[in-house]
């Protein structure tokens, strides 16, 4: 299995498993880099695709599955590759950690145990 660290400024402590990603978790990651990149919000996202802001927001966050003809639609409208929208660099390391940091502290904050 391979393992990356980044080795910018902001450190990621722990090695991230890339191979760990499942593909919604890629595409959360990629559609995070676009907003970044663009300058964009879940509500633009949505906008362009003819989808709601909230089904948008689900997807950003992993947590809902994309129909192959919405894929289709993003890289259209986006003018983007498949590829792009799940391909993984070393600079997105840094946002996977954070991402990964919020979502164990939200899944720690719901248990009341």
């Amino acid at each position: 299995m391979s393992r990356l660290k980044d080795d910018g400024a902001d450190q990621v402590s722990n090695a991230i498993d890339l191979t760990s990603l499942s593909f919604q978790e890629r595409l959360a990651i990629g559609l995070m880099r676009l907003k970044a990149q663009r300058r964009l919000t879940n509500k633009d996202l949505a906008d362009q695709l003819g989808v709601s802001e909230a089904y948008m927001s689900q997807v950003t966050r992993g947590m809902r599955d994309v129909k192959l003809s919405t894929l289709d639609k993003m890289q259209r409208e986006w003018n983007v590759t498949i590829e792009d929208l799940f391909r993984i660099s070393e600079s997105d390391l840094v946002r996977i950690a954070a991402w990964r940091a919020r979502r164990r502290k939200k899944k720690t904050t719901a248990d009341p145990t």
